[in-house]
């Protein structure tokens, strides 16, 4: 073997320390902080001066959003059995899994469809008849680029699933597993923290 065969082959073998898809991942979670960070900042600094001046409605959340959440904390125990089902090289469990943390992402997204209906039929809609009254545009938002996030992870999961069915999941080929693991505990924690945000500050 030559010398530049040798290198060609060292290389191929080099591994990351970090793959390219957690650290592609890891960046998109801080932009997403940023994010709802600047969204709620916007709420809180914005809800006093607009109560004071009688243009901020105080409603209760709608039901959806309490199922919606509970979804959120059933999905990460789903995700979490899929990932360890893998990393056991339990293959049929973790299609299993798999597709009842896709299932329950479905659901999420159609309780979250569910508390906007439930918000507009209060006669609470995006868009106020008072155009100075924005309180409930601010939950519609956060909500809203909240489900944005959630069909990533649906994305993410469909790929999954197909890629288990295609036997390219397992114990040592974990990185999408991984990614979609903790992009799914991520969407969940997120929206636990935002409906605390928004049910506290109601």
């Amino acid at each position: 073997m030559s010398e530049t065969t040798k290198i060609k082959v060292k290389l191929k073998k080099e591994e990351y320390a970090v793959p390219p898809m957690n650290f592609n991942l890891a960046l998109m979670m801080i932009a997403s902080c940023m994010l709802f960070a600047g969204l709620v900042s916007a709420y809180v600094v914005h809800q006093p001066d607009a109560a004071a001046k009688g243009t901020w409605t105080l409603f209760r959340l709608p039901t959806g959003f309490f199922f919606s959440l509970a979804i959120s904390f059933i999905s990460s125990f789903t995700i979490y059995k899929a990932y360890s089902s893998a990393k056991n090289d339990e293959l049929a469990k973790n299609k299993l899994y798999l597709g009842i943390s896709l299932a329950l992402g479905i659901a999420f997204c159609i309780t979250q469809f569910w508390a906007w209906h439930e918000l507009t039929a209060s006669n609470l809609t995006f868009v106020n008849p008072r155009p100075e009254d924005i309180s409930a545009s601010y939950v519609y938002t956060i909500s809203g680029m909240h489900v944005l996030h959630v069909l990533g992870g649906i994305v993410l999961l469909t790929v999954a699933l197909i890629k288990a069915f295609q036997f390219k999941i397992h114990k040592k080929n974990m990185v999408l597993m991984s990614v979609t693991h903790t992009y799914w505990h991520f969407v969940g924690f997120l929206w636990f923290i935002l409906f605390l945000f928004i049910y506290f500050a109601q």
